[in-house]
């Protein structure tokens, strides 16, 4: 069964755009273009027809946060993307300098209500679960530092190519935050760098170099930072041509059970985020690291 419609058999698209969607399954973008025509503003998508394949510009100054209002113009533009037969590749890049993104917008975690930050988490699990259950051929096109949320972005895609720039870092750091990667954030890892890297690499927060991550196989090919787009689009081109019907297959095999394990305990997941996130210890080091960073910018 090919990826697309292992997920959607389990409507797993119903639940982003609002949280009492339950009773009917209506596409995201339906439902999105139902109530607001206009055009999205964090994500630029150009699609070249002729040889099937998008670009994603994310363009959030500062950093590409992955926020409510973000992840939902994402997920709508890869769900047409998907729609659109004559679509077979996705490059994902960022428009923004020194960065592809820089994760989770504390600010959706941060002295929100229990019922925000649960449709907040929807939203991170539909991102993943359209990239990294997408039938299309995805690649990262990673031209910074790309750290928790953006780490996780950048599993989802098929095949990863970032800027050759020790100052560029990538990885799942949220223990150093005082947050913890849930069970598919862990999962999407192992499957990319193997159980014994994630579980280090998860217990200490670790970012990785460029070059580390390169040797770990967090990614699949370091280029100079000009080249990084040019570069994918020429990888693109090798991927597009293996048979595409054999392609989903595989792709679905390694990737289904994976898929099935976050959409068969979904609620639970949103349950125990909403639990943890608002606990008062959590709120505290969330609280901890923004006045950090606002000392930073002073």
């Amino acid at each position: 069964m090919a990826l697309r419609a292992a997920l959607r058999s389990k409507c797993v698209v119903s639940g982003l755009l609002s949280s009492s969607s339950r009773h009917a399954c209506v596409s995201p973008v339906l439902r999105a273009q139902q109530r607001n025509n206009s055009t999205s503003s964090k994500i630029k998508v150009d699609f070249d027809q002729s040889s099937g394949v998008a670009v994603m510009h994310m363009q959030s100054p500062p950093v590409n946060s992955l926020s409510l209002e973000f992840l939902t113009e994402l997920c709508i533009n890869v769900e047409k993307l998907e729609m659109d037969k004559s679509c077979r590749g996705l490059i994902i890049t960022s428009n923004q300098p020194k960065v592809f993104s820089a994760g989770l917008d504390i600010m959706e975690m941060y002295g929100k209500s229990p019922e925000r930050c649960g449709e907040f988490w929807k939203a991170v699990q539909e991102m993943w679960l359209k990239l990294y259950g997408s039938n299309l051929v995805t690649i990262a096109a990673i031209s910074g530092s790309s750290p928790a949320g953006g780490c996780l972005m950048s599993m989802t895609c098929d095949y990863r190519i970032m800027a050759d720039n020790p100052r560029y870092s990538i990885g799942l750091n949220e223990t150093q935050l005082g947050i913890v990667a849930p069970f598919w954030f862990k999962d999407t890892m192992v499957n990319t760098v193997g159980h014994r890297t994630t579980e280090l690499a998860l217990e200490l927060g670790m970012l990785y170099s460029p070059a580390e991550a390169l040797k770990i196989g967090l990614v699949d090919q370091l280029v100079p930072e000009d080249q990084v787009l040019t570069t994918a689009t020429q990888i693109m081109t090798k991927w597009l041509a293996i048979p595409e019907h054999a392609r989903q297959i595989t792709k679905s095999m390694m990737r289904k059970p994976t898929i099935d394990k976050l959409t068969a305990n979904r609620e639970a997941d949103i349950n125990n985020f909403v639990s943890f996130i608002t606990k008062d210890s959590i709120q505290k080091s969330l609280r901890m690291y923004l006045e950090m960073l606002k000392k930073r910018k002073a």
